[in-house]
């Protein structure tokens, strides 16, 4: 077997490892982020929380009742042409 062979198959071989020990390592990272609480900035929680309290002003509003004075004649017809 020639050197050049021996060289590129130690180099998969090492590349291989490699690929492997990324993955862990990624996989780590992420189970420690999902155990970790979810870091927020203080524009996000103010939006966050105008937006809540504008929600519960909405479902606490209620329609204004109008009475009206002038109601529309019921006996019209549109016009024909």
């Amino acid at each position: 077997m020639d050197l050049f062979w021996k060289i590129i198959i130690a180099a998969a071989i090492l590349i291989g490892i490699g690929w492997i020990a990324y993955g862990i390592w990624e996989w780590r990272e992420r189970k420690l982020e999902k155990e970790q609480p979810k870091v927020r900035s203080e524009r996000f929680q103010q939006a966050s929380s105008s937006v809540a309290d504008y929600a519960k002003k909405l479902a606490e509003f209620k329609k204004p009742l109008y009475k009206r004075e002038d109601k529309p004649p019921t006996d019209t017809k549109p016009p024909q042409e």
